[in-house]
């Protein structure tokens, strides 16, 4: 009998190994492992036997490339050699930081007929079950404009790109927004968080006037006349704003005389509504802006065309600003609780 080791077998596409119970097609020779045989009940190649010919084993991979660099980094999913100094697989794109290598040798061998067959990727090696891919299933390679690659914006972003390059790629294929929850709760922070210091800068700058808006009219406008409106109907202000029915429905009257106190009174709720609109506003453009940030950054430091420039301005631009959120947020606090008291 011959030896099929190491040979995968045509149904399953595991490998063959010597203590495997193997039967072999008696018209073309195809081997199987005998469950998976008895699984098709026949042989698959039915068209080597219309044709009178014998199957024949798959011819060895070629050798790669040599390269002036030592390849001893083994992709985890397909098993491919790369570089020592690469970050991704130059063949599947999967992530070689983290743990050790782990090739399709060291996946625990299958036994035909014991349950459901190891999932396999397209190159033939075993998917992990809870693999982290930090670039959100988009590969380094694929351009994503002229001149930049999703792999050359993932340098930029640093932190979270399992979010962004997915966004990124959305934004590309469709053009459409994608809703970004900490642009809507933080806006022009999350803008100076991820060093966009000129749109943030002009975000948190408007939000800051909207705010002092809210703070004066509430203060000098919208409180004064609703006091004015609870003495004449008899209320007193030191019990809170608990009207009776009577009360209530004689400041309706009130207001419905001079439509211009209810728009005194309503001055904070419309200060407040348009500091929602600006959140909404950069919510909803948060993640194309940045991706435009990204890919303008991209350029600047490719037109360096010094590779250790190149990669010093994108270290200088990229990843995120944490000095700036801690201090975006003490002066958030500020604001809040020590500004009100002042006035």
């Amino acid at each position: 009998m011959l030896d099929y080791t190491g040979v995968k077998c045509p149904v399953c596409g595991v490998p063959f190994r010597q203590a495997d119970d193997v039967v072999v097609c008696p018209q073309c020779g195809a081997p199987y492992h005998r469950a998976c045989y008895q699984q098709e009940g026949k042989c698959i190649f039915d068209s080597l036997h219309e044709a009178g010919k014998e199957w024949e084993p798959p011819a060895p991979p070629k050798a790669q490339e040599p390269s002036a660099e030592i390849k001893d980094q083994e992709c985890p999913v397909c098993g491919t050699l790369n570089a020592h100094s690469a970050l991704f697989c130059n063949r599947c794109g999967t992530s070689l930081l983290g743990g050790p290598s782990q090739g399709r040798g060291d996946a625990p061998p299958y036994t035909p007929g014991q349950g459901a067959p190891p999932q396999r990727n397209a190159y033939g090696g075993v998917v992990p079950p809870f693999a982290f891919d930090p670039m959100g299933g988009v590969s380094p390679a694929e351009p994503l404009d002229e001149g930049v690659t999703f792999g050359d914006v993932s340098k930029l972003v640093k932190q979270n790109t399992a979010y962004y390059m997915p966004v990124f790629r959305y934004i590309k294929q469709t053009g459409c927004n994608k809703f970004n929850v900490s642009a809507f709760l933080f806006s022009g922070a999350w803008m100076l968080y991820r060093k966009q210091y000129k749109y943030g800068a002009i975000v948190t700058g408007l939000m800051f006037c909207i705010y002092l808006c809210y703070l004066c009219v509430t203060v000098f406008i919208s409180s004064p006349v609703l006091l004015g409106l609870m003495e004449q109907v008899g209320m007193d202000a030191s019990q809170g704003f608990n009207p009776t029915n009577e009360q209530m429905l004689a400041m309706t009257q009130l207001l419905a005389q001079d439509p211009m106190l209810y728009l005194q009174i309503s001055l904070p709720l419309l200060c407040l509504a348009a500091m929602l609109a600006v959140m909404i506003v950069v919510g909803v453009r948060g993640n194309k802006m940045y991706l435009r940030h990204c890919v303008r950054t991209v350029r600047q430091a490719k037109s360096l065309g010094d590779p250790g420039g190149q990669a010093a301005a994108l270290e200088a631009s990229g990843g995120v600003n944490t000095a700036i959120a801690v201090c975006m947020f003490v002066c958030y606090f500020l604001l809040v609780n020590v500004v009100p008291l002042l006035l």
